[in-house]
C-alpha cells in the first residue's frame, strides 16, 4: 500500500484554441510514496508545441519521482533537444516525498504553483518568468502589462530553471497549473476548488471556470494532503 498522504487530480480544456498544447504528467511511487507531478505550456497554438508539451511533461516526472524535480526539467530540456522538436514550452515540476518535510518545486515561464494552508490562506509558490513579471519585480511599476504578460523568459529549451520549496505540515493543497487557470479568475476561486475534497473535482472546478470557450488552453493539477 502507497504510504502517500497526498491524492491527485487533473483536468484540461482546449478552449478556442485549434490544439491542446499544454500537457501534465504524475508518477508515483507505491514503496516510497513519493509523487512528481509536471505540467507544461507548449509555446504556440501547433502541433510541434503539443508535441515538445507532451516530451517534456513525461520526461521531467520520470527523473524527478526518483531523483528531484530540477533534475526533472534537466531531464526534460536534454530530451527536448535531442528530439528535433522546434518547438519550445514552460514548465512545473514539484515533488511530494513523505521522507521530506517540504515540497519542491522547479519551474520556468508562465506555469505556476499555488499551495492552500492549514489556516486557509493561499500562496503563490512561483513567480512568472516574463518580461512584465521582471519589471514588476525590479521596478514600482504594478498592474497588468499586456503587452509583455506572455513574453517568456525562461523555457524548458532556454535559461536557467528556478527552484522553491514550502513546508509540508502547513500546506493542505498544492495547484499547478497553465495560464489558461491563473489568467482566468480571482483567487477564491482556487481556494475553493483546493478546499474539496476530492482533487479530481477541485480540478474540474478550475477548468470549468476557465470556459469551456475560453481563450487558451486550460490545465490544473491538484493535490490533497490527507488529514
Amino acid at each position: 500500500m502507497s504510504r502517500t498522504p497526498w491524492r491527485a487530480g487533473g483536468a484540461q480544456r482546449k478552449g478556442r484554441r485549434r490544439v491542446q498544447a499544454d500537457a501534465f504528467a504524475v508518477a508515483g511511487d507505491q514503496a516510497t510514496g513519493r509523487i512528481a507531478v509536471a505540467v507544461t505550456d507548449g509555446i504556440g497554438d501547433t502541433v510541434a508545441a503539443a508535441n515538445a508539451a507532451d516530451l517534456a511533461a513525461e520526461e521531467a516526472v520520470g527523473a524527478a519521482l526518483t531523483a528531484t524535480p530540477e533534475i526533472g526539467c534537466v531531464r526534460a530540456r536534454n530530451q527536448l533537444a535531442l528530439s528535433g522538436i522546434t518547438a519550445d514550452a514552460s514548465i512545473i515540476t514539484a515533488l511530494f516525498d513523505p521522507a521530506h518535510s517540504r515540497v519542491q518545486f522547479t519551474w520556468a515561464g508562465l506555469c505556476r504553483a499555488y499551495a492552500l494552508t492549514t489556516d486557509r490562506q493561499l500562496q503563490r509558490a512561483t513567480y512568472d518568468h516574463s518580461i512584465s513579471e521582471r519589471v514588476r519585480r525590479h521596478t514600482t511599476q504594478r498592474g497588468p502589462l499586456p503587452m509583455y504578460d506572455r513574453k517568456v523568459t525562461h523555457t524548458v529549451a532556454r535559461h536557467e530553471f528556478v527552484t522553491t520549496s514550502l513546508p509540508t505540515h502547513s500546506t493542505t493543497g498544492v495547484l499547478l497549473c497553465t495560464d489558461g487557470i491563473s489568467q482566468s479568475f480571482p483567487e477564491r476561486t482556487i481556494v475553493a476548488a483546493l478546499l474539496r475534497d476530492d482533487p479530481n473535482e477541485g480540478a474540474e472546478l478550475l477548468a470549468i471556470a476557465a470556459g469551456v470557450d475560453g481563450p487558451d488552453n486550460a490545465t490544473a493539477i491538484v493535490l490533497r494532503r490527507a488529514g
